[in-house]
């Protein structure tokens, strides 16, 4: 698959059974809990952004982008990293628009994992 198609990808499918070792219940479980745990990481997030806090949001958006990696989900991981980068360089401009990014993201991928289970 050429490059430019696998990067609008919500999930490497291909990616995530490599990363699963294809255990198809294994990724189940993994989205399960994705969808159970992303709200409140995204709340975490939002809350050091609302505080202009830096270290947290770098800590915060660090734990989401490393679940997201696991998970294969790369348009989401980064932006992630992208908070997490502001954070850790203190750099506290157009973090309102770094985190809708990351919203639609985590959306998308909620979406995904939506009709993947059904």
């Amino acid at each position: 698959m050429p490059d430019s198609n696998k990067a609008n990808m919500v999930v490497d499918i291909e990616e995530l059974k490599e990363i699963m070792d294809n255990d198809m219940e294994l990724i189940q479980d993994c989205f399960a809990d994705f969808l159970v745990e992303c709200p409140g990481l995204l709340g975490e997030i939002q809350d050091a952004i609302t505080q202009k806090d830096p270290d947290k949001m770098n800590e915060s958006a660090h734990k989401l982008k490393g679940t997201l990696k696991y998970l294969a989900a790369e348009p989401a991981a980064n932006a992630a990293m992208t908070i997490e980068s502001a954070g850790r360089n203190h750099d506290l401009d157009n973090l309102d628009e770094k985190l809708l990014a990351l919203e639609n993201e985590c959306r998308n991928l909620v979406v995904f994992i939506k009709s993947f289970s059904s």
